[in-house]
């Protein structure tokens, strides 16, 4: 407080001073504080704007610390502290925003809190005064009681060549990350990787999934050689594949053993190859999934019903070929989450009659000459997508999508929304950036993670 002989003015000669002069000077006087209470004013405004931001920036940083720290495999508080300062300090700018002056973190039952600091320093409220601001943050998170399977099915397709591709790659590493613990003691959490364009690559199981090929040639599927008629009545022969097509018939949409239902050959065009990359089933080893990621590269037409399918039977025990590690664990296991996450940057457009691309194929399946003489038994590719997620769905399988600049593709926009198990789970990505932040965040919640403050 002032002295009330300030406000009441009562040293002559300080009223003089003030007052000497004109009316005037008055208005010069009242004007002049008028203009530092102004000054003052504006200052603790843009100050306070400052720190607006800069608590939401600590918010967010310690929401980012506390869920790498979560979705870890540590154990010891000492070691989650170094890491959550680590990952704040990545993500707050100390220069602009202020030093953090104390982090602690408390790990009880499962609940992992972590509380920051950090000291605002003002521009202008130091004036009168206040020259910094503690800022307090907590933030608060329930470590997963469940363990995880999860097929990350990766559209491969002669579109994604590139740079869409190489996006994919730093994504899906990111996502395996995230959700492939480094430490699977508590609980284990794995991943499978099913690459896909003009069919799904299997690999050493070719002969267990689709049966045998018989030598020689012959007009009817099952053989080295298949001999055909194209839609334009000519004849071509084809050789088989370790790739496979679809299965038809009435465990089509099913995951029922291949004992008894196998898929479907598939005889590929010279200028639609079977794609290199082979299924990697259920694993824990990162090395392994990235290396295969890593691999991976954009050719050929997108019969993506196939890429789905075989997201699902990399988590289904019942399909009947998967041993060891591979193996998932039956349905309804408690504390299993099954997860499938189906990505893909365009038209749905392969479907198969007999092993080779039907005639009932859409634009971008390949040429036309290439394309046997009937249509596919299953339907389009998009029919047999809907089919299958709704199956997969029934029997527990949670399912995300993954949409790659697709914005002008309103028929595959609205199949992947169907297809995921909520609209929430349906995400489009414009630019690399944003295919990333898709795919953490689907890994923030495939790994059980949540936000309790």
């Amino acid at each position: 407080m002032f002295p009330n002989c300030f406000w009441q003015l009562k040293s002559q000669s300080l009223r003089r001073f003030l007052f000497r002069g004109t009316e005037g000077g008055n208005v010069s006087i009242i004007f002049s504080f008028a203009m530092l209470a102004l000054a003052l004013a504006g200052g603790a405004a843009i100050d306070f704007g400052r720190l607006t931001v800069a608590r939401t920036s600590l918010a967010a940083a310690a929401d980012a610390a506390i869920l790498q720290v979560g979705s870890s495999p540590l154990e010891k508080p000492d070691e989650m502290r170094v890491l959550a300062q680590k990952v704040l300090q990545q993500n707050f700018e100390q220069d602009e925003h202020g030093d953090i002056v104390d982090l602690s973190l408390d790990y009880n039952g499962g609940v992992i809190t972590l509380s920051a600091v950090a000291r605002f320093k003002s521009s202008f409220m130091g004036i009168v005064g206040v020259p910094t601001v503690d800022l307090p943050v907590t933030a608060e998170v329930t470590r997963s009681g469940n363990n995880i399977e999860v097929s990350l099915v990766l559209d491969t397709t002669g579109s994604m060549k590139g740079s869409r591709i190489a996006a994919l790659k730093k994504a899906a590493k990111e996502f395996v990350d995230t959700v492939v613990w480094d430490k699977q003691t508590l609980l284990y959490s794995k991943a499978a990787v099913i690459p896909y364009s003009m069919g799904v690559n299997v690999g050493a199981l070719a002969d267990t999934v689709r049966g045998t090929a018989s030598s020689g040639t012959c007009t009817a599927p099952g053989c080295q050689y298949y001999k055909f008629k194209n839609q334009f009545k000519s004849n071509k022969t084809f050789a088989a594949s370790t790739c496979v097509s679809e299965r038809i018939g009435p465990e089509a949409y099913t995951d029922a053993s291949v004992l008894g239902a196998k898929v479907g050959f598939n005889y590929p065009s010279p200028n639609n190859p079977c794609l290199k990359y082979e299924v990697i089933p259920l694993t824990a080893n990162k090395t392994r999934l990235s290396a295969a990621i890593d691999d991976l590269d954009g050719s050929g037409s997108t019969a993506s019903q196939v890429g789905v399918a075989w997201g699902w039977y990399v988590l289904s025990r019942d399909f009947g070929v998967w041993a060891g590690e591979n193996q998932p664990a039956a349905y309804g296991t408690k504390n299993v989450s099954k997860i499938a996450v189906i990505m893909t940057d365009g038209e749905f457009n392969s479907s198969y009659c007999n092993g080779v691309i039907a005639k009932s194929s859409t634009y971008g399946s390949g040429s036309d000459d290439d394309k046997i003489d009937c249509s596919a038994p299953n339907g389009s590719a998009i029919e047999q997508v809907q089919k299958l997620c709704s199956a997969m769905k029934k029997k527990g399988i949670v399912i995300y999508t993954v949409g790659f600049d697709i914005e002008k593709l309103e028929i595959v926009k609205q199949t992947l929304t169907n297809c995921a198990t909520s609209a929430s789970n349906a995400y489009l990505a414009a630019t690399s950036d944003q295919l990333s932040s898709a795919f953490q965040e689907i890994g923030r919640k495939v790994t059980g993670l949540r936000l309790s403050k």
